[in-house]
């Protein structure tokens, strides 16, 4: 790291946190403003917001360490994700924006009414998502930073001091710190206005550093035969890394893909977390839609095969190395010149910071909105309530730095919770389109998919070179799908709660699911033609896998294969641009707030 390199990353540090100075009183006047940015985001700024918060520090380690261990197939567990997101703009997205809620979390009152039963669920949903489930993905990134920083800057692997919860602290832990901090400020200042708008840096910084050093690496690779073939003569070459989709066959890995793609997306299609708070802090339901429509291509086609390309040749630069997910920051360190590191070094910083300041929001919009204001202070000013959110990001960082201490391997802790979130899918789909859905439907999905996932972890336990979590995740889906049915058939009455009636007339949502409500009020539906968002969905879908494909048959030049996604994408591109005009044309413009 040069003068040059450090002054980038200083450069953006102090342009987050000049953002969050900036947005600081239009953040301070209601929570509406703090957590959802006034409703006031256009597609473009929502979607390219996700994209650079789903660019956290561990993502590019993941990808690499993932294809240097399978193959880059083993990317389907993120990219079968794409299949829940189309689905999500074309089925959800529109629906969430109409709630006009705050948090995803608040939609159970809505859709369940008052009671203890429904308040107990949002209270604990509010505490398992904003605690939990945020706590171990802020650990992570955490987790996958400090490999990067230790890598980048050199750093000794020895402990400085030792703190009572955190354990030895190292010099990467007080850097990690001092970032967290930086985080912890502007976010605490501007609310989500900071958050999106630093991660408009964080894209551009993100993708400059990622596609240069692929490019850098293409190139010294293609001097010397291609990248294809000093694969093959490296050491421990391993044939199937080269390869989209496993060996099919009657074996785990065929099991896990088909897994993946049929089931895994589900979670992604109702959408969750901070998707959700981008989507309902849009202007109207068209920005929704497009702005999560541009975030499914930016985050799986665009950004995909820079790391890819540097994972697979880091198998031939560096054979040796033993925790693949340390080859990224390793290429960074031997291939990028000064000023390109630092932009690259200052773009894993952003988005750790990123991540770090989406999720301290969002959780802390949870313990506010849906905890704090609702049954332990209600009738406080706004004022307070943004007081108290930004008090619950301070917690919020240092539990998830404790959390950090426990943490060994990233992908661990995505399958684990893979198999819990996926398990409670179909309640978190058919509470929008069916009215027999109720509390007791969602309270018995959570538990069931708790108690089967942690159980399914001790009975079917990954091995060496066997991965079962795809396998747990199916029995999980299987075993939670069937009790929520059954507790949905005998809890939900003979006719429609009142509940069930207020929200589809708030609402007015197609589909069979509402019919005997819609014959008991009256009410029509509001426009929409679910059989055109179907052939669109499918069609961009196909369009998303074929352009994703496309890309890595040309790179690795198996031009038969490229061939077949070009066709086949120019044909769903044709489906996409005949269909999608009419279906934004739909989308209703919510009543302003």
């Amino acid at each position: 790291m040069t003068f040059i390199d450090w002054s980038i990353v200083v450069i953006y540090i102090m342009a987050a946190i000049g953002i969050g100075l900036f947005f600081a009183r239009r953040a301070s006047g209601a929570t509406a403003d703090f957590f959802v940015a006034g409703r006031s985001l256009p597609w473009y700024i929502a979607g390219t917001s996700m994209v650079a918060t789903t660019f956290s520090s561990d993502t590019p380690l993941f990808v690499a360490g993932a294809v240097r261990e399978q193959g880059i197939y083993a990317n389907w567990i993120w990219w079968s994700g794409a299949i829940g997101t189309l689905v999500s703009v074309f089925f959800f997205a529109n629906l969430w924006r109409r709630t006009r809620a705050v948090t995803e979390i608040e939609l159970i009152s809505q859709r369940y009414g008052q009671g203890r039963a429904v308040n107990t669920l949002r209270v604990f949903k509010a505490l398992f998502d904003g605690v939990f489930i945020n706590c171990i993905i802020m650990a992570s990134v955490t987790l996958a930073m400090s490999k990067v920083i230790v890598v980048l800057l050199g750093l000794s692997p020895e402990p400085v001091f030792s703190l009572p919860l955190f354990g030895p602290v190292t010099p990467a832990g007080l850097i990690l710190v001092s970032l967290g901090a930086a985080a912890v400020l502007y976010t605490a200042l501007s609310g989500l206005y900071g958050v999106v708008y630093t991660d408009l840096i964080q894209f551009v910084l993100a993708m400059i550093g990622a596609i240069a050093l692929a490019v850098i690496v293409y190139i010294d690779l293609s001097r010397s035969g291609g990248l294809t073939a000093n694969l093959q003569a490296s050491a421990g070459f391993n044939p199937d890394t080269l390869n989209m989709f496993p060996d099919f066959g009657w074996d785990l890995e065929t099991a896990t893909f088909l897994i993946l793609i049929t089931v895994s997306w589900w979670y992604h299609a109702p959408g969750a977390g901070f998707f959700l708070q981008r989507v309902l802090a849009t202007r109207i339901e068209r920005d929704a839609v497009l702005g999560l429509y541009w975030f499914g291509f930016c985050h799986y086609v665009l950004r995909s095969w820079p790391w890819i390309i540097v994972g697979v040749a880091s198998l031939v630069y560096f054979p040796a190395i033993q925790d693949g997910e340390q080859s990224y920051p390793e290429m960074i360190h031997f291939f990028l010149p000064a000023g390109l590191k630092g932009i690259m070094v200052a773009s894993l910083l952003a988005a750790f910071m990123s991540t770090l300041d989406t999720h301290m929001n969002w959780g802390a919009s949870y313990l506010v909105n849906d905890v704090y204001q609702p049954f332990l202070a209600p009738g406080r000013s706004p004022q307070h309530y943004v007081t108290v959110a930004r008090v619950s990001m301070l917690l919020l960082i240092l539990l998830a730095l404790i959390v950090t201490t426990r943490l060994t391997s990233i992908l661990d802790a995505y399958q684990y919770l893979g198999v819990l979130l996926t398990g409670v899918s179909f309640v978190l789909i058919a509470r929008w389109y069916w009215w027999r859905i109720n509390v007791w439907s969602e309270i018995s999905s959570l538990a069931t998919a708790a108690l089967a996932g942690n159980l399914l972890l001790f009975l079917l336990p990954d091995q060496p070179g066997e991965e079962w979590f795809a396998v747990r995740m199916l029995i999980t889906v299987l075993i939670t799908t069937f009790v929520c049915i059954l507790v949905t058939l005998l809890t939900s009455g003979k006719g429609p709660k009142p509940e069930a009636v207020a929200f589809y007339k708030r609402l007015r949502i197609h589909g069979p699911g509402w019919e005997r409500v819609r014959r008991l009020t009256g009410i029509t539906p509001l426009s929409a033609n679910l059989r055109d968002n179907a052939i669109v969905c499918v069609a961009s879908i196909v369009l998303l896998y074929s352009l994703l494909l496309g890309t890595g048959y040309l790179l690795f030049e198996y031009w038969q294969q490229f061939t077949v996604c070009l066709l086949t994408g120019l044909l769903s591109a044709h489906v996409v641009r005949r269909k999608m005009g009419g279906v934004i044309a739909r989308l209703q413009e919510p009543v302003r707030e």
